[in-house]
């Protein structure tokens, strides 16, 4: 059929090197998708011994390529069904000799070994990709496909001498995710800081640790002050926890409710929060004094030609309400960098909070 299958395709790339982007993947187990991965070899390459891909080219097909992998990363073990397809142009001789394959004529699947066997062998090769699209599917009990095998399946399309094949692939989100054993390579979070707040002229020290679902945090002031603070997870999004501190020889203690919603392009932060006195500690009377509640929203960015630092805006507004005073509207602002190392980061931040201005400096690993 006069079809021959001449050079190397990664020769073909070299070119593209300079407008290459790494993209590492949070949640996203690359392998689980490798029949997707084999589809777009063309554009997008897998770094070895990783959970990383090198993108390559800045154009509108590269776009199509990433917005797609973000939103695998970003939705990786949600219930969610996607169903994938890209077009992928071929030359007439390469249409005919699957037709011969598959032992009939006309636009249809493939079904046949040797066709589906051929062609997934030298896709790079023999296929020139045109676009990548995907949507979710909104009754997941009308699937008809094996979510846990990801298969592709391959459609001929003819139309006006131009020869195509069309892919589609559906899986569902909630089997994407990293294996356990590997997100949970250690289970212990410590972060060192130390904070200048402005308003009180106070240096502020901090250690901080993170066990599984538990979180403390100790705070001095290098003085006679200082502040424990502890919260715990009820499930994914939400935590309950307490803070204790000393005032003027009061003893402060807070309880809180905070809540994260991961939406498309940012996050939303509420912190629900009720502060109380103890005066006597022989009494076991707790004052409460006041109720205050903050929303912030979280954006953050990946900055850098890797895009491996972080940087973080948190702009809100909070409500208090107290015994003494009327219920007051006040403005929240934060940011953070966040600058990684080979096992940790370094994290520069800045907080307007209740009208003080607070800004750290930290070490997490």
């Amino acid at each position: 059929h006069n079809l021959y299958l001449v050079g190397d395709f990664d020769l073909i790339i070299q070119g593209s090197v300079q407008n290459a982007t790494e993209i590492n993947f949070k949640s996203l187990e690359i392998t689980k998708i490798s029949n997707i991965l084999m589809l777009l070899n063309q554009k997008v390459r897998k770094v070895p011994n990783s959970n990383s891909i090198i993108l390559f080219g800045k154009d509108e097909l590269s776009s199509e390529i990433l917005d797609f992998f973000n939103f695998l990363d970003d939705n990786a073990g949600k219930n969610k069904v996607i169903t994938y397809s890209s077009s992928h142009k071929i030359s007439k001789n390469l249409y005919d000799y699957l037709i011969c394959l598959e032992k009939n004529y006309g636009d249809s699947p493939l079904k046949s070994k040797d066709a589906i066997g051929f062609l997934e062998s030298n896709f790079s090769l023999l296929t020139d990709l045109e676009k990548v699209e995907f949507y979710e599917v909104l009754d997941i009990n009308e699937a008809d496909v094996n979510f846990k095998e990801n298969i592709n399946n391959y459609y001929l399309i003819k139309k006006d001498e131009e020869y195509r094949v069309l892919v589609t692939s559906t899986f569902n989100l909630e089997n994407l995710t990293v294996e356990e054993k590997t997100k949970n390579v250690s289970n212990l979070k410590t972060n060192l800081g130390v904070s200048y707040q402005f308003d009180s002229n106070e240096i502020i020290s901090s250690i901080s640790l993170q066990f599984n679902k538990s979180y403390f945090k100790i705070s001095s002031n290098f003085n006679n002050n200082f502040k424990f603070t502890y919260k715990t997870t009820l499930n994914d999004r939400v935590r309950i926890g307490a803070i204790l501190k000393n005032k003027e020889d009061l003893i402060n203690v807070s309880f809180l409710l905070d809540d994260y919603e991961n939406f498309n392009n940012f996050g939303l932060y509420g912190i629900l929060q009720v502060n109380s006195q103890i005066e006597d500690l022989n009494s076991i009377l707790v004052d409460i004094n006041e109720l205050s509640y903050d929303l912030m929203a979280a954006k953050i960015y990946s900055i850098g030609e890797k895009q491996t630092s972080e940087f973080s805006l948190y702009p809100g507004f909070g409500l208090s309400i107290s015994k003494e005073d009327q219920a007051s509207i006040y403005l929240n602002f934060g940011s953070q960098y966040a600058f990684p190392f080979q096992k940790s980061k370094v994290l520069l931040s800045y907080l307007f909070h209740k009208h003080l201005h607070t800004i750290s400096l930290s070490a997490e690993f």
